[in-house]
């Protein structure tokens, strides 16, 4: 989280609600207090609908198949902010849907904080006051937003940036998440740049993919709002693609290839935008409507910012051997196979912040996956996971070189609910079947989990997936440090490798870690985890360090 440092000045949204008088019932709380010092902004997104049968639109969990609903109106909620009707949306997740916002605060007197009142009614379609007790929990609960549920209201202040997702009953279902962001300066966004319009429109007919459209560095080019067909959109170097409030991509299976792609120096991806990349398939056997999602390669001075990304049927944001990287302020949600959130393989220098990311798949990653290169330097911070089917955050499979580097600190996790296999968790290291790898230098610090029904929250791990074969690496160094989880089986750590002489797991220090208000000792870590090691003649306990206070 972030507070606000200064008024942003410019208009450049499809709406801007001032700051007005909300009016309450007398059966409801009274609303949180109106403050005079912040204005809001948001995105209305044309032709999304509501949905009538919303047992059919959750659907089969496992459908990769094209969905033409990816967007719907939230079922579920309305939401007012500082006393403004902000739109509420929804998609479908691995479990349930999940409804979401996005609001841009500009503060008028940079001096004083500011303070965002919510209210959000719950709908007659929501089950969550179905319950004996109703409750309501703003995760990650380290923000410090408290809310209160009065007949059918929830009202809180919000005083800082970041994402805030109100769950209810501690459950998964029916979630709200809402983001909150800076209004972007576009003065400074956009520098001496000229500035090219793009119309909404149909641009499926080789438009972008022969980069007819997007041909000129030093360019700003400017999606307005409303509703587009895409196909391949090809990123210029020395360029940005801005997106206003509003401005709806539909990435159409035409033809394969990227959803996004950029390659060169320089390339930014900004705005409020949203990119629905529902109608094209995914999964594990190769479809003919198959399309990657945004991928950059090989850039050096590469941004991405603001951006909402759903139903992704591939890896969503893919950096490959990029360095000076800058991810921040999005929010990402995908249920499919391979649908995971933030990628980084072989980059250098590279800061990911400020995200919210629900997934069918690994949520917020490095690899090393490329033919030459080394995962180095790179900073995960504030930064929110939910994972239906695997990894929180974590330098995981398909790695060919060496890792090092690599820090994920204040960050969460809402739900991590991903049970198939005992590599998973929320805090991960993995290696596969690729020899002569080692992933070493890498700390988790300051980590909030709220639920995980994974057992193990902390996982060293070499191995096929699952255990399926034998597998190769060194692992070392790991620093795991103050991450406390309220709710899980009551594990803490997953330690394991498989039938193989040259796989090898060194020195794991593990301090201030905390799971069901039980905090890892020397005395239980044995009994509160999974620890097993075929290496010949390796002893793991030699190498576990707990509460020793060492520093990385």
């Amino acid at each position: 989280m972030k507070k606000i440092c200064k008024a942003v000045l410019g208009m450049l949204a499809a709406l801007t609600m001032c700051v007005l008088p909300a009016c309450g019932e007398t059966d409801t709380p009274p609303p949180a207090a109106i403050d005079p010092n912040c204005t809001v902004e948001f995105a209305q997104y044309r032709d999304v609908r509501a949905i009538d049968d919303l047992v059919a639109y959750q659907g089969d969990v496992s459908n990769n198949l094209p969905d033409k609903n990816g967007v719907i109106v939230s079922p579920y909620y309305t939401l007012k902010l500082n006393g403004a009707d902000v739109p509420v949306y929804a998609t479908r997740t691995a479990n349930g849907i999940h409804s979401f916002a996005y609001a841009d605060v500009s503060v008028i007197d940079a001096a004083k904080p500011f303070a965002l009142a919510v209210e959000i009614a719950v709908g007659s379609r929501s089950s969550v006051l179905a319950a004996q007790k109703p409750n309501v929990t703003v995760l990650p609960e380290s923000a410090g937003v408290t809310a209160e549920l009065s007949d059918r209201t929830v009202t809180a202040t919000v005083q800082q940036t970041g994402s805030y997702s109100f769950v209810f009953n501690r459950s998964h279902k029916e979630a709200l998440t809402l983001f909150v962001a800076e209004k972007e300066d576009t003065a400074a966004l956009f520098g001496d740049y000229p500035v090219r319009y793009i119309e909404p429109g149909d641009y499926t007919a080789a438009d972008t993919r022969n980069t007819t459209l997007f041909t000129e560095g030093e360019t700003v080019y400017y999606f307005k709002a409303g509703r587009y067909k895409t196909d391949s959109i090809r990123v210029p170097a020395n360029s940005l693609l801005y997106f206003e409030r509003g401005a709806y991509l539909e990435v159409m299976p035409c033809g394969g290839g990227y959803a996004m792609y950029g390659t060169g120096d320089n390339v930014r991806v900004a705005g409020r935008g949203l990119i629905d990349m529902s109608a094209c398939c995914g999964g594990e056997e190769e479809q003919p409507n198959d399309k990657s999602g945004l991928v950059f390669e090989g850039v050096k001075g590469i941004s991405f910012s603001g951006m909402t990304v759903i139903n992704s049927q591939t890896w969503t944001l893919c950096m490959y051997a990029c360095e000076d990287v800058q991810i921040d302020n999005c929010l990402f949600f995908a249920y499919r196979v391979f649908a995971d959130g933030i990628m980084l393989s072989d980059c250098k220098n590279a800061v990911v912040e400020d995200n919210f990311v629900r997934t069918g798949d690994d949520a917020f990653e490095t690899k090393s996956t490329t033919a030459t290169g080394l995962t180095q330097n790179v900073l995960f911070q504030n930064n929110a996971a939910w994972t239906d089917k695997a990894v929180a955050y974590g330098c995981i499979y398909e790695s060919v070189h060496d890792t090092s580097g690599v820090t994920f600190k204040n960050c969460s996790v809402g739900f991590a609910l991903g049970v198939w296999s005992n590599h998973l968790g929320c805090c991960v290291i993995q290696l596969g079947d690729r020899p002569g790898c080692v992933i070493e230098d890498i700390v988790f610090d300051n980590i909030e989990i709220f639920h995980s029904d994974n057992a193990g929250i902390l996982n060293c791990y070499i191995g096929g997936s699952g255990g399926r074969g034998a597998g190769y690496g060194t692992i070392r160094n790991i620093y795991f440090r103050n991450i406390t989880v309220k709710r899980n089986s009551g594990a803490f750590l997953n330690v394991r490798t498989y039938d193989s002489e040259n796989c090898f797991i060194y020195d794991l220090y593990l301090d201030n870690i905390v799971s069901n208000g039980v905090q890892l000792t020397p005395a239980n870590y044995r009994k509160n985890g999974y620890i097993t090691n075929n290496a010949a003649g390796y002893d793991l306990a030699r190498y576990v360090h707990i509460n020793t206070s060492d520093v990385a």
